[in-house]
């Protein structure tokens, strides 16, 4: 595969103009000196911007960790995660990455993961001391933390899901994925949400040899695999009803409190319109406690009969190219992948 470099893809949905301008009226912009976004809040090691909803709180919120290119400053300034994170009631925090070098000569900003060399900043201890931060500034809801990210952002949050899951209530990720050899099982029971387009040809959903130096990044069904054995889930994978136009496989019978699930498009590496959205409503449900009969297994992604809608391109604002994702219609993944 050719060298990879991973692209952000802001979501943007054409139909959210008039809600979003609402939002970011009702929304409180959270530097830490509320002036604005030239002065963000700083922690050991950086520094973070956020946006928090009108009231005294305790609010839940949403960290997110965004992808290779990507800018702290251009997301909270971005009006659609108004419209579909603030306006929801939750507090928006964007931990800002740092630059690196992906390859000589390619320089982006991105995340540092554990398989990389010694020296560079500890980034999961660094999401950790954001959420920490900001909790005693904004008055966040510490058992209402959920950790997002798309893309490289994605690849963090995989790992911190598996290996230090205690610092949010719950995972979401978009087209990243697990990076190095595949545990059998992770730390602790967690709830996770993963989301992938099946056209995905720069974080492939079948998994990829060389990734991030040279380390390979587990099948997507294998790092499920591996959370359905930490969650100790005795059902499914099963059939789910489609989130917001998304294809949903759920495991059941998972320990309580914990939860799996997987969301499928037929589109690439591009973020879908409605999947901010879609995982608050998933955040938002209740597990089930776990339950005395096994359901019947299916097989993943194979109810939709829609397509997937692209957000609009973000071109280079947000550091990277554009570029909408696939339009074919869904299908299952290979049988191949799942081993």
């Amino acid at each position: 595969m050719r060298g990879l470099v991973l692209r952000l893809f802001l979501v943007a949905a054409l139909g959210l103009g008039l809600a979003a301008n609402h939002a970011w009226a009702q929304g409180r912009v959270a530097t830490c000196d509320f002036s604005g976004f030239d002065k963000p809040c700083a922690v050991q090691g950086g520094v973070y911007r956020a946006i928090v909803p009108e009231g005294d709180g305790p609010f839940p919120a949403m960290v997110y960790l965004y992808g290779s290119g990507g800018h702290s400053a251009t997301i909270a300034n971005h009006p659609v995660f108004a419209a579909s994170i603030v306006e929801r009631g939750y507090a928006l925090i964007v931990p800002a990455a740092r630059k690196m070098e992906y390859r000589p000569g390619t320089v982006m900003t991105g995340w540092n993961l554990r398989h990389e060399p010694d020296g560079k900043r500890d980034d999961p201890g660094f999401v950790a001391r954001v959420i920490d931060d900001a909790s005693r500034r904004f008055r966040l809801d510490r058992d209402r933390i959920l950790l997002a990210g798309q893309s490289r952002g994605g690849f963090l949050v995989w790992e911190i899901a598996c290996h230090g899951p205690r610092i949010a209530a719950g995972y979401a990720i978009h087209a990243g994925g697990y990076l190095g050899p595949m545990p059998r099982t992770c730390a602790e029971p967690v709830r996770i949400l993963h989301s992938h387009g099946l056209e995905d040809d720069v974080v492939p959903y079948s998994g990829a040899p060389l990734v991030s130096g040279g380390v390979a990044m587990a099948r997507i069904e294998s790092s499920m695999a591996t959370m359905a054995r930490t969650n100790d889930c005795a059902g499914g994978p099963v059939e789910a009803e489609p989130m917001l136009g998304l294809v949903r496989t759920q495991w059941t019978g998972c320990l309580t409190g914990s939860s799996l699930d997987l969301l499928l498009h037929d589109g690439g590496h591009t973020m879908p319109v409605e999947w901010f959205r879609a995982v608050i409503d998933w955040f938002e449900e209740i597990p089930e406690a776990r339950p005395e009969i096994t359901p019947v297994k299916v097989g993943l992604g194979t109810r939709s009969e829609g397509r997937f809608k692209a957000a609009p391109e973000t071109g280079r604002l947000l550091g990277g190219s554009a570029a909408p994702g696939g339009t074919k219609r869904l299908r299952p993944p290979k049988k191949n992948a799942s081993k």
